[in-house]
């Protein structure tokens, strides 16, 4: 076993955004908990210390009352379709420092403390659990998250009948927390999650508990030590031996990473999750074992203390069956202006630095930022502006054509000067460099449609200088001819970057490559059309018309991106034959002060809120953007597509959503 980090390790560390962290109290009851974050789980601080946020959860502060009786704890790391894990041994403690929170960023989901992690010891285990539980689904296989308060209602009730009391979270963990402070600046958990625990499971946690194949398993090692490790397959199910008042658990020892120091009884404690669900199990108690045999298989039963059905906010922040790059953040983060740049007459750069001092993270070439302005007076309004340049860890730009005197870009235009500040949504949107190796790569702009295609330009001349690239801008003249000394400097630094100039209406003394309308013939003159991929920024007309073109002389459809930013009622929103049969909804719009009844023609509740007169934002309808999501007062919500998306907690993206029930909004 590892007793320091390597290359190997740290790599898998920093592309990890799921983990499970066992700990116990100082009677020796165990937890288990899953924590996810973006783009990984956990910060390596300089000194080698591991940096795991806690964000605001359901306040039982099960694994934080745990290290402050008791720092010894183990994490289990996952790697996304990675059949092997990471498990590592560490002392933990609890940091409110502004340092250490500082690490992650400041957006509307910021973390309360920082679990401060010191490994004494870590692996790298190969594991059968992964293909015997079917556990790495892709987006397809992702299921709905069930109706966590009304499985806890049911599930009260029916304890409640049987006269059963609910387990009340430990008095020494929760006396530690009191002292602390953080049981004050957490606050208190709410009635249904103080009552939700109990030790018997109720039908809720067991209608779910066939499918909950992938289990993850802490549990006392005969040394004393705390240790965690993985086993797949055969579910959980009821052992007949107790009046059913406890579980059996079957492990087969190879490849599970149950190892030989197991001892035949202990403390356990265990999370089941269901491939592609984001919902789990959880029980802690003691175990012992019934049954053991020469292959290495052990069946042990379960004697639970406490059990529950538990919806986790980390597994979706995970992502981890989703096919999507990292992000940065989520939410609005704040930001301050450090620059700003007039390119021309009608074009501004502003060049932003985050306000916390944690990294702005990865944005792929050619994404974009939700941008809105804290003293707009029309405060609801957000824009999207593409990215104009490859992000450093501390400056991040965009580039803003004024649009009239009354929108967002007017008003940044306007008033927004270095020192001020703004708000910026992660990185979004699927028009990225994303092409083969080598493959010739033909970026095409009209006017300011060539921001999103400079961070690309700008990648390719450092990364990748035996790539053939020709850089195509068309405008009306040289005075309309954005960034030109930039693009410029790119090609002399990469001399495998051609340009290409049109002029619509050139005056005198431009020197351009094409006079008059670009199209896909003045295009193929200088480029291989059938061998090359096309990313395409404009005006609707432009990029419809070049690419039907580029298409007839030979180009593949599949080779052809585009990008616009416009309003668009349509957005490809799909309710399933089930869905089309749910009942009326009432849904209310709180500060507008209005109600309306969605029925499954009215589409998304950003659909519904339009055509009731409801004054929101909305711009991509991709769920992308995240221009408009929207605070959720009560209620709960289905995404249709499947895809539960990043976004602040407590938040609703209307655009991808219908509801679940009935729904109150805060708009």
């Amino acid at each position: 076993m590892k007793q320091t980090m390597d290359d190997q390790a740290r790599t898998f560390i920093e592309r990890s955004t799921l983990l499970f962290i066992a700990s116990r109290n100082i009677d020796g009851a165990m937890d288990v908990s899953p924590r996810g974050g973006q783009p990984s789980v956990l910060r390596l601080r300089e000194d080698g210390a591991l940096l795991l946020p806690d964000y605001v959860g359901n306040k039982r502060l099960d694994t934080i009352g745990n290290v402050l009786s008791n720092p010894e704890v183990a994490l289990l790391l996952l790697n996304r379709a990675s059949n092997a894990y990471l498990r590592i041994f560490a002392r933990a403690t609890i940091s409110q420092q502004d340092d250490d929170i500082a690490a992650f960023p400041a957006d509307e989901s910021s973390p309360l403390t920082v679990i401060i992690l010191h490994p004494t010891r870590m692996e790298l285990v190969a594991s059968e659990a992964f293909e015997a539980s079917g556990f790495w689904v892709d987006q397809s296989g992702l299921k709905a998250t069930h109706d966590v308060l009304a499985i806890y209602a049911r599930d009260i009730q029916w304890q409640t009948d049987r006269r059963r009391d609910p387990v009340l979270y430990d008095t020494a963990s929760e006396s530690r927390l009191q002292q602390s402070g953080l049981r004050e600046f957490y606050g208190t958990p709410s009635p249904a999650v103080q009552k939700k625990v109990y030790d018997t499971a109720g039908p809720g946690f067991m209608n779910f508990i066939d499918e909950a194949r992938f289990i993850v398993f802490a549990h006392e090692s005969t040394t004393g030590e705390i240790s965690i490790d993985l086993a797949g397959g055969p579910p959980l199910r009821r052992d007949p031996t107790t009046n059913a008042q406890s579980l059996l658990l079957d492990l087969k020892h190879e490849g599970s990473g149950i190892d030989d120091a197991m001892p035949h009884a202990a403390p356990f404690a265990i999370i089941a999750v269901e491939p592609g669900r984001c919902d789990n199990i959880r029980l802690n108690g003691v175990y012992r074992e019934v049954s053991a045999s020469a292959e290495g298989r052990r069946q042990l039963s379960l004697q639970s203390n406490e059990i529950f059905f538990h919806c986790s906010a980390a597994l979706t922040r995970s992502r981890i069956w989703m096919d999507t790059r990292p992000v940065a953040w989520s939410g609005k983060r704040a930001f301050t202006c450090v620059e700003r740049r007039q390119e021309s007459p009608e074009v501004v750069s502003f060049t932003f630095s985050p306000r916390d001092r944690a990294p702005i993270g990865a944005a792929a070439p050619g994404q974009f930022v939700t941008l809105s302005l804290p003293d707009d007076a029309k405060s609801a309004r957000q824009r999207c502006y593409s990215i104009s340049s490859v992000p450093s860890d501390q400056a991040l730009r965009i580039s803003v054509r004024r649009v009239g005197d009354a929108g967002v870009s007017a008003l940044l235009h306007d008033t927004v000067r270095p020192g001020d500040m703004v708000f910026l949504g992660p990185p979004g949107g699927h028009f990225v460099l994303d092409s083969e190796p080598m493959k010739p790569v033909v970026l095409i702009s009209a006017g300011v449609g060539v921001t999103p295609l400079l961070p690309m330009a700008e990648y390719l001349a450092k990364e990748e200088p035996g790539r053939n690239v020709w850089f195509v801008h068309a405008a009306k003249n040289s005075r309309h001819h954005f960034f030109a000394p930039e693009v410029l400097r790119l090609a002399e630094q990469n001399p495998g970057i051609r340009i290409l100039t049109a002029y619509s209406r050139p005056e005198a003394g431009d020197s351009g490559h094409h006079e008059g309308r670009l199209d896909a013939a003045a295009v193929a003159r200088h480029v291989p059309v059938a061998e090359a991929d096309f990313y395409i920024c404009g005006p609707e007309a432009f990029m419809s018309s070049l690419s039907e073109g580029l298409i007839e002389l030979g180009a593949s459809p599949s080779s052809i991106r585009m990008e616009a930013f416009e309003q668009s009622s349509g957005g490809g929103f799909a309710l399933s034959e089930t869905q089309m049969k749910l009942p009326p909804r009432e849904v209310v719009f709180a500060r507008s002060n209005r109600q309306a009844t969605w029925t499954p023609e009215c589409g998304s509740l950003l659909d519904l809120a339009l055509a009731n007169d409801i004054e929101v934002q909305f711009s991509c309808r991709s769920g992308e953007c995240q221009s408009c999501s929207q605070k959720m007062v009560s209620g709960g919500v289905i995404y249709p597509s499947g895809e539960v998306p990043l976004i602040a907690r407590g938040q609703v993206l209307l655009c991808q959503s219908i509801p679940k029930g009935d729904i109150e909004l805060d708009c």
